[in-house]
C-alpha cells in the first residue's frame, strides 16, 4: 500500500468518525453532510491511489541542507507577531533571528574552510 493512500484512508476514517458523532448527537444537517461528503471523498481518493499506484521513485541522495533559513524565518515571524502581542515576543523573535544569522555565518565559515 502506498503512503499517500494510507494517509487519505486514515483521514477518511477520522472525518467519518466525526460524521458519525454528528449523526448521533447533532441536530444540524449541513455539518453532517459536509463531514460525510469529506469522508466519502477521502475514501474514494484512497481507493484511487491504491488502484492506480505509479512506479516508485528511484532513490535519491540528500543534498547538504542548512538549518539557518528556517530559524531566521521563525525569528522574523516571531518578531512580526510581537508587534501585535507585545515587546516580550519581539525580543524573543530578535533572539531567534540573531541565532539564525549566527548559524548562517558559522555555516559559511565552515564551507569556506573546506
Amino acid at each position: 500500500m502506498r503512503r499517500g493512500a494510507l494517509m487519505f484512508g486514515a483521514w477518511g476514517l477520522w472525518v467519518g468518525a466525526w460524521a458519525t458523532t454528528l449523526a448521533i448527537w447533532g441536530a444540524a444537517l449541513v455539518p453532517l453532510l459536509a463531514f460525510g461528503g469529506a469522508a466519502a471523498a477521502a475514501a474514494i481518493a484512497a481507493g484511487y491511489l491504491v488502484v492506480t499506484a505509479p512506479p516508485a521513485d528511484p532513490p535519491r541522495t540528500l543534498t547538504e541542507s542548512s538549518a539557518a533559513p528556517p530559524v531566521v524565518a521563525a525569528g522574523v515571524v516571531l518578531a512580526a507577531n510581537g508587534l501585535a502581542f507585545g515587546l516580550w515576543l519581539v525580543l524573543i523573535g530578535a533572539e531567534v533571528l540573531a541565532f539564525g544569522v549566527g548559524l548562517a555565518i558559522a555555516e559559511q565559515r565552515r564551507v569556506r574552510a573546506r
